[in-house]
């Protein structure tokens, strides 16, 4: 083992000046019973008699926790204050004889005859009386009803463990009460401004009358509909008496009145005989107004549907071209939303478009550029219906194929919905609208003739 260096020596006298003072110290606090200053694991620990010092650990001068022995001297020290003894000094602070971390041993037996030793509660100065062995001392400090605790309501105060139950039934500002009028738990503190305000709380008629117990939240009840003393108007104020007494004495009132009364009520009669004659006149007027409006609409629904019906004729010479690639697409005549709205046309694949050609008729619109489009909100957002129409001649027995999209008016989509910068923006659509098998089925196609209605929903939609 390499001697100690000047440096671990001033440290070794230290540790040792330091040890002898702390020694000291807990002696004399033995001397007056008291034990105090010794501390384990956290714990005040306080001993019924005077610690030994074979207790001692030789490093923090505390009761062992764990202890070690070192093989050269027989001295003890903590488990925990090996690494440091070890680091620092390298020597025994006892007897400065070597001491090697693989020469050091665990004694157990030594341990238990530690936790074995006789303690009492470090609050025996508080009148706590137990007594018991070292080992139990945290045990006891756990369940100890003198240590000091804060109030779990947060109330600020501090006290005994052994008032806690006490201080939250009886004393805490911020302990919880119920109302007994109402049953809603409300702070003790708050508990005055709450009964101020309880709509359960009784209390007297304000107009003096025998009824004392009146809930608070029921009192305007009680004076509209049943006290006595409340001043009320005639109940034929309405037909122009103006007497107003306490409720008690409004039916002498109308005793001693009866030919007043009666005369006011036939006035009122007439009065209202007339009013009713003049809203009679005035139903028939509006039932008239109401009946010319509801025509106007139908015939402007008839005038104003769906915004285009597209006749496509010489349908199997179009569909031939078509096929053979020598007119893929056909183009509708551009039409608007409204009278001042979008500018639109449709474009119909008749043998389809992409990967649905051979199998779908393929139908797409697009936006053109218009008159008015300085005035219109872009980009363009309403919802679009394609309607392939069955020319059956019963109009109910009619089974139309319709196809709706809602565009989705997002950045990427710009190039479609954005207000257009040439003549038209690229279309969009659906390549599978109707299967062309279905074609040749009902009447789709009659007269070699077929017809698309495209609806452009008005939700939404500035009128101008």
């Amino acid at each position: 083992m390499p001697e100690p260096t000047q440096g671990s020596m001033v440290s070794l006298s230290e540790s040792v000046s330091r040890r002898g003072s702390q020694a000291s110290l807990r002696s004399s606090a033995s001397n007056d019973s008291a034990g105090s200053g010794i501390t384990m694991g956290g714990l005040e620990v306080v001993f019924l008699e005077p610690l030994d010092k074979k207790y001692e650990c030789v490093m923090c001068t505390q009761v062992l926790r764990y202890p070690v022995q070192f093989e050269s001297c027989g001295h003890y020290c903590c488990s925990s204050c090996l690494s440091e003894l070890c680091r620092i000094l390298q020597r025994c602070p006892i007897d400065q004889s070597p001491v090697q971390r693989d020469k050091v041993y665990v004694d157990t037996d030594f341990r238990k005859e530690i936790g074995e030793l006789q303690v009492k509660c470090p609050n025996f100065k508080k009148g706590c009386p137990w007594e018991g062995i070292l080992d139990d001392n945290k045990q006891h400090w756990s369940v100890c009803m003198y240590i000091e605790v804060e109030c779990p309501n947060e109330c600020g105060a501090k006290f005994e463990k052994r008032f806690l139950e006490g201080h939250v039934t009886e004393d805490c500002t911020k302990r919880m009460v119920q109302c007994e009028f109402c049953d809603q738990c409300v702070f003790y503190k708050d508990e005055i401004a709450h009964m101020n305000a309880c709509k359960r709380f009784p209390v007297p008629c304000p107009n003096g009358c025998k009824e004392t117990d009146i809930p608070r939240g029921e009192v305007k009840d009680h004076i509209d509909k049943d006290c006595p003393k409340a001043k009320i108007a005639c109940p034929f104020s309405e037909m122009g008496c103006d007497y107003k007494c306490e409720r008690q004495r409004m039916q002498k009132h109308i005793s001693d009145e009866p030919t007043e009364h009666l005369s006011l009520v036939g006035k009122a009669m007439i009065s209202h005989k007339g009013l009713i004659t003049k809203q009679q006149e005035m139903l028939m007027d509006h039932k008239d107004s109401l009946s010319t409006c509801v025509q106007k609409v139908h015939d402007l629904e008839k005038l104003y549907g769906s915004q285009l019906v597209w006749k496509i004729d010489k349908y199997a010479e179009r569909f031939q071209e078509a096929k053979t690639g020598k007119k893929i697409t056909i183009f509708s005549p551009p039409f608007l939303t409204s009278r001042h709205g979008y500018k639109m046309a449709v474009s119909l694949c008749l043998n389809g478009d992409g990967k649905a050609k051979g199998h779908f008729v393929s139908v797409f619109i697009c936006i053109c550029r218009g008159e008015y489009d300085a005035l219109l909100p872009w980009p363009f957002s309403h919802r679009c219906t394609f309607t392939l129409i069955d020319q059956c001649q019963d109009p109910s027995a009619r089974r139309n194929i319709s196809y709706t999209i809602k565009p989705n008016a997002c950045k990427d989509n710009k190039p479609f919905l954005g207000r257009p910068v040439g003549d038209r923006n690229a279309s969009f659509g659906t390549q599978k609208f109707v299967p062309l098998n279905v074609m040749k089925t009902l009447d789709y196609v009659r007269d070699d003739t077929m017809f698309v209605k495209v609806h452009v929903d008005y939700d939404n939609m500035i009128l101008l």
